[in-house]
């Protein structure tokens, strides 16, 4: 097997169940528990506190023998009703793992004998990454409450929206229905499972990222409209407030005039000091937006060649991705980490917004390039005030390097172990010394 072959098929990041404990680790009144082997339970567990879970999370531990037990079922159910009798939660999600799900373990059968049991499937196999692991959680929970009659009321002109955004975009939202005259409902998932109940009763949904495909259909099933995208950039933001507006029902003429001032807004930052023209910059994630930030760099005139995501490709995406290749932009889905060391190489960008390993590299080869996660998708990106915090970003790191090859300079001939070797740092660069090009950058 060729080796690039080989790395595509490894395993690119954690066990994707951190990402559905990401949710359920933060609802008030859940109480989590995972079925699998104990070897798997030490590194959620981490994973989950690390990012800010806000409660423990039980787990029997299940041993390799204990799967061949003909009454672990049983054993199952005893301890979580003990759990049930002693903390009282409103909810049990109770997480099938690989072995638990390769062996058989019948969660659905659990749930129809503990009406707590919210049963979810979240294995290495078969959920691609820890973005789409956060859809299988929200789709058991939809799903369990609509088992339960949750969403028999319905509001006119009510919006929900659903992905996690910066709290400032929430509001930015919020205050943007009101000028449509529309009411902003909930923002999920959330801390509070009773937004996740008013989201069953609006009007239409706002899915804000792409990879919350099977959580649209559990809306479809009970006719509630959803429209993709966000406002980020010129043209989504005029065709985005006028979508929302068309599905939820409000007034055209308002919608038209909202939607020409919230895009002539960011049309000028865009156009603005912030331009980002003879910048070339490669945008490389995990769930999604990826898109919507390329699409908002090149409105501002950067040169973006590469945009690469973690998630499938779907009618989420379809728009975003239509958008980008008419430009002639390599898109990649399901992409690899070998991908995008290779995509660093090939367009030489000034600023690589990547995962860790793939920014490390970048900085090696004198990009100005960090971690997407941390500093694209925990600032606010809609509206003018998005674009304005941006844009503002990418000029701050354009400045940055410099000094960063000047640091990159001064540990050339230090014996180091490096990812790359120093002549290729150089012949990358296309010249001899790192001054060199600081020289010409100044000139």
């Amino acid at each position: 097997m060729e080796p690039i072959k080989s790395i595509k098929l490894a395993t690119q990041s954690p066990c994707p169940a951190f990402g559905g404990l990401r949710i359920l680790t933060r609802l008030e009144g859940f109480l989590p528990i995972l079925l699998g082997n104990h070897g798997c339970y030490y590194g959620l567990n981490f994973l989950s506190h690390f990012y800010a879970a806000r409660k423990s999370i039980y787990a029997p531990m299940l041993y390799s023998i204990d799967f061949t037990d003909r009454n672990l079922h049983h054993k199952l159910l005893e301890a979580i009703q003990q759990i049930i009798r002693e903390e009282k939660p409103e909810f049990i999600p109770v997480i099938n793992l690989c072995v638990a799900t390769t062996v058989g373990i019948d969660i659905d059968e659990m749930a129809r004998q503990i009406p707590e049991i919210i049963p979810i499937r979240i294995t290495g196999f078969g959920t691609r990454s820890h973005a789409e692991a956060k859809d299988v959680a929200l789709e058991g929970i939809f799903k369990k409450l609509k088992q339960l009659g949750d969403h028999k009321l319905r509001e006119p002109k009510a919006v929900a929206a659903v992905g996690e955004i910066f709290p400032a975009d929430a509001i930015t939202l919020e205050n943007l229905m009101v000028k449509l005259g529309l009411k902003f409902r909930a923002q999920v998932p959330s801390k509070d499972i009773n937004d996740f109940r008013k989201a069953l009763n609006v009007s239409t949904i706002a899915c804000l990222h792409p990879f919350y495909t099977k959580t649209m259909r559990q809306f479809s099933e009970v006719g509630i409209d959803h429209i993709a995208g966000a406002p980020v950039g010129i043209e989504n933001t005029y065709n985005w407030i006028k979508e929302i507006a068309a599905k939820a029902g409000a007034d055209a003429a308002l919608a038209e005039k909202v939607a020409r001032e919230e895009q002539e807004a960011v049309r000028q930052v865009v156009n603005g000091p912030l331009n980002l023209k003879g910048a070339r910059i490669l945008v490389a994630g995990y769930e999604g937006i990826e898109l919507l930030v390329a699409r908002l760099l090149i409105e501002a005139g950067a040169d973006v060649p590469y945009v690469s995501t973690s998630i499938g490709k779907s009618a989420l995406t379809e728009a975003d991705v239509n958008w980008l290749l008419a430009r002639g932009i390599e898109v990649k889905f399901r992409k690899s980490a070998a991908d995008d060391l290779v995509a660093v190489k090939k367009y030489k960008p000034d600023i690589a917004l990547a995962a860790t390993d793939v920014a490390a590299m970048g900085k090696e080869l004198g990009s100005a390039s960090v971690y997407f996660t941390n500093l694209i998708s925990a600032r606010p990106l809609f509206l003018a005030h998005g674009a304005e915090n941006i844009l503002g970003l990418m000029h701050h790191l354009l400045k940055s390097r410099n000094s960063l090859n000047r640091v990159r300079e001064f540990f050339q001939d230090t014996e180091m172990a490096r990812s790359i070797p120093v002549q290729e740092v150089q012949e990358y660069l296309g010249c001899s010394s790192c001054s060199a090009c600081d020289d010409r950058e100044a000139n």
